[in-house]
């Protein structure tokens, strides 16, 4: 039988295989979620809980409500991580739990900061305790997240998701469950909602114009 010499010269060149450019980082840690693998849960802890309890905090309005909220979260993340089908990243499904047990927390017990606040419209921090020279980040902070207690839920949602967490209409669309244009429609009525109880203020309280609400990284 007649042999054929090997090919001489480089060898080709074999093409090293290509992950997805939007392969989920935590396939891997979805994985042993589902196979009930404690050590995951403590994982998906370290990397998504202080963006869950930051989360809690913006929609709750209360650091203890939040910390139970957070700790609620990853309770049934462990519970339901066998329903998570790989359709959205794991940190938007994980955003959608977060939220829609928020949300529910807020139907059921009712917000009690809301309950607290004057009904004379004094829903910004006491001018007395601020200096009248442009606000810093942190006080605008303040001002927009206790304006975002008087929002609905809705409102609220889609504003903490947008201007504070910075998600894109898309994540936001596929946090809510939302079409897109539902998103941004939303998004627009919460600003001038927002805008018009920032103008509530008592007219003593004017000062020059300082950084906008919505400018918050």
């Amino acid at each position: 039988m007649e042999c054929h010499a090997a090919p001489t010269g480089p060898n080709p060149a074999v093409p090293e295989p290509v992950a997805p450019r939007d392969m989920d980082p935590d396939q891997e840690l979805v994985r042993g979620l589902q196979r009930r693998e404690m050590g995951c849960l403590r994982e998906a802890y370290e990397r998504h809980g202080e963006r869950v309890q930051r989360l809690c905090q913006r929609l709750l309005g209360h650091s203890a409500d939040a910390e139970d909220a957070a700790q609620e979260v990853f309770l049934k993340l462990f519970e339901r991580a066998g329903s998570f089908d790989g359709r959205a990243r794991f940190s938007t499904w994980l955003h959608r739990l977060t939220v829609n047990l928020c949300l529910h927390r807020l139907e059921r017990e009712r917000l009690r900061l809301v309950q607290r606040l004057p009904e004379d419209g004094g829903l910004l921090i006491d001018p007395g305790e601020t200096p009248p020279e442009t606000l810093t980040r942190t006080e605008a902070r303040v001002q927009l997240e206790r304006l975002l207690a008087c929002l609905s839920h809705e409102h609220r949602t889609v504003l903490v998701l947008r201007e504070l967490e910075g998600l894109s209409y898309r994540e936001i669309a596929d946090t809510l469950a939302l079409p897109e244009g539902t998103v941004m429609s939303r998004l627009a009525r919460a600003r001038e909602q927002l805008i018009h109880l920032s103008s509530l203020r008592p007219r003593a309280d004017a000062r020059p114009a300082g950084r906008p609400l919505l400018d918050t990284p």
